[in-house]
């Protein structure tokens, strides 16, 4: 039997395209946190609805991301018609 993809966001198909979709996928076999597979490119914050660039320096360093960087979707809770 297939195991279902594990994702760190919520609603994964409410996001914005596909690329994030599989980004925020947790898929590694030799890893379960994002911060220590060299794979993972995205992490998700659901507490703050945030999304981030994970920095492999070996912690948990991220850079906030506000807009998709394959789509260029707004991410989060803000959006154009918030910040107007």
């Amino acid at each position: 039997m297939t195991e279902a993809a594990r994702t760190q966001h919520p609603d994964p198909e409410s996001l914005c395209c596909e690329s994030m979709q599989a980004a925020l996928e947790m898929n590694c076999e030799d890893h379960d946190d994002p911060f220590e597979c060299p794979d993972s490119l995205i992490a998700y914050n659901e507490g703050l609805n945030q999304f981030a660039l994970i920095v492999h320096d070996g912690g948990r360093d991220v850079i906030l991301i506000r807009y998709c960087p394959w789509c260029g979707a707004a991410l989060g809770e803000t959006s154009d018609e918030e910040e107007e």
